[in-house]
Parts: C-alpha cells; sequence; structure tokens
C-alpha cells in the first residue's frame, strides 16, 4: 500500500473518540520505546501525516504501516529497509552519520518547515536518558518559535510552554500534574488544580511544581513569564490553548497579615 501525499499509508486501530477530538497535525515516530502499541497505532490512526525518524520506521513496519515521509542518517535502521521505503513510494530525506543534529532534530524540522499546527512525539522515552532530554530541547526550540508540541505516551504527556500562555487540561480530576520551570522568570497562575498557585514565581533550581493534581475539570495553567515544561501523567491529554479565566484562584486564602500563601498552598503535592 502507497503512502497518500497528505496522510501515511498502511492500516491502524480506529482511535478513541477523544483521540479523533484531538485530530493531531503531524506525528513523528522516534527510535525509543512503545511500551502500549494499541496506543501508538492509535495515535498513527489520528494523525494528519506521520513521518518517521529513522529507528521510529521499524515500529510503523511491523505493523504493515507506512510514513509519508521518512528522516536520518539510518545509522539504526536496516539498508533494506530504507530501500523497501523508497520503492514504496515515502519521500526519504538521508543525511551524513557525522552531523550536528540528532535524526530527531532533523525529522521534526522537515515537519515543521512542512506542515502547520502541531507536531507530537512519540517513541521519545524510553533508551537513553540523553536523547529523552534532546526531545525536551527540541519542544523547547518548536515552543520559542511559537509552534505548538508535545511528547506523548500511553501515560504521559509532555509540552514546553513560552509565555503568555494559557492551557486548559482535559485530565480527569485525579491526575498527576508536574511543571518544571525551563528558564528564569517563570510566573504560575494555576487554577483547578490541589495545589494552587497566584501568580507566583517557580524557580528553576526547586521541585516545588511536582507531584500536583487535577482537582476540577478543565484545570488551567497560566504562564504569564518564562518557560515551563508540563507534564500530565495521562498519555491523551492534549494542552488546548485557552484564555485566561477571570476572578481569584480558587484555593486556601493567602494570609492576612502577610499577604502570603498558607502552608502547602504554593507547593505541589510531595511523593
Amino acid at each position: 500500500m502507497q503512502p497518500g501525499p497528505a496522510r501515511a499509508g498502511g492500516c491502524a486501530r480506529r482511535a478513541t473518540r477523544r483521540e479523533e477530538e484531538a485530530r493531531l497535525s503531524c506525528a513523528v515516530f522516534l527510535n525509543g520505546e512503545y511500551d502500549d502499541e494499541d496506543f501508538y497505532l492509535r495515535q498513527f490512526a489520528a494523525a494528519q501525516v506521520v513521518v518517521a525518524a529513522d529507528g521510529g520506521h521499524r515500529f510503523l513496519r511491523r505493523h504493515g504501516l507506512w510514513p509519508a515521509l521518512l528522516v536520518g542518517d539510518f545509522d539504526s535502521l536496516d539498508a533494506a529497509l530504507v530501500a523497501e521505503a523508497r520503492a514504496a513510494g515515502v519521500e526519504v530525506v538521508e543525511h551524513p552519520v557525522r552531523k550536528d543534529e540528532t535524526d530527531g532534530e532533523l525529522a521534526v524540522a522537515q515537519a515543521a518547515a512542512r506542515w502547520p499546527d502541531e507536531i507530537v512525539l512519540l517513541g521519545a522515552l524510553g533508551g537513553a536518558l540523553d536523547h529523552i532530554v534532546g526531545h525536551v530541547c527540541i519542544l523547547r526550540g518548536l515552543a520559542a518559535r511559537g509552534r505548538a508540541g508535545r511528547i506523548a505516551s500511553r501515560g504521559l504527556a509532555a509540552t514546553v510552554v513560552q509565555a503568555p500562555a494559557t492551557l486548559r487540561l482535559s485530565a480527569a480530576v485525579g491526575t498527576r500534574v508536574s511543571l518544571v520551570a525551563l528558564s528564569s522568570g517563570v510566573v504560575l497562575t494555576l487554577r483547578g488544580l490541589e495545589y494552587a498557585l497566584h501568580g507566583e514565581s517557580l524557580p528553576a533550581d526547586v521541585c516545588r511544581g511536582l507531584s500536583n493534581r487535577v482537582a476540577v475539570a478543565g484545570a488551567r495553567i497560566e504562564l504569564s513569564g518564562g518557560q515551563l515544561l508540563a507534564m500530565v501523567f495521562d498519555g491523551a491529554e492534549t494542552f488546548s490553548p485557552a484564555t485566561p479565566a477571570p476572578g481569584p484562584v480558587a484555593g486556601p486564602a493567602p494570609d492576612p497579615v502577610t499577604g502570603s500563601p498558607p502552608p502547602g498552598s504554593a507547593a505541589a503535592g510531595r511523593t
């Protein structure tokens, strides 16, 4: 089966209703772990276009699927699979092994140049820690250029947010949420989370934002300064853009004398 010009070829299992509503713009399959293959097959089914980065192509071929575009130096992919892709009509962009960028970077750069809107990284976790951190760097670059991007796995969705921005979470009540500052000057307001923040600073050298939880459906993250890594422990989270909510943040009242939030209200839960 040949890949179409705008949508990858092959067949995959039907996407869930929540995933259908999200309708990914571009899914990039990386050379990482695919711990729940059904989850990634649903991501394939929901994608408008699919790109494979080097060894990420193996997952697709294992299920009889084709990307629209295959990118990499192919040091992690058998030459026979590359030749098969070319013969099937897949566009192949090959790079030298000695280069400055990772295969994931090159694949995302191609996707960002060709297709608008969101880029979703799949197979981005597992394996070497340096590459996992590198995938967060890719999200940082997308966010700095005003492009939506996220990592999606069965139990985790992650995105980098550039201020000013407001995100509305679709995750259910009780879902774990962790926030990490990636720059200085991060200023946060959290609404609908168990531990609220009220326009407060989140330093990059503390663990204050870890292990919060959704307390109210439609929780919001409002970032008015800096750059933030947001992690929601639900792979179907899509981090929908929203407008800032009016009114005060629900949560414990500040101290009437000092104006400071009460102990625990401005720090996320601890594990």
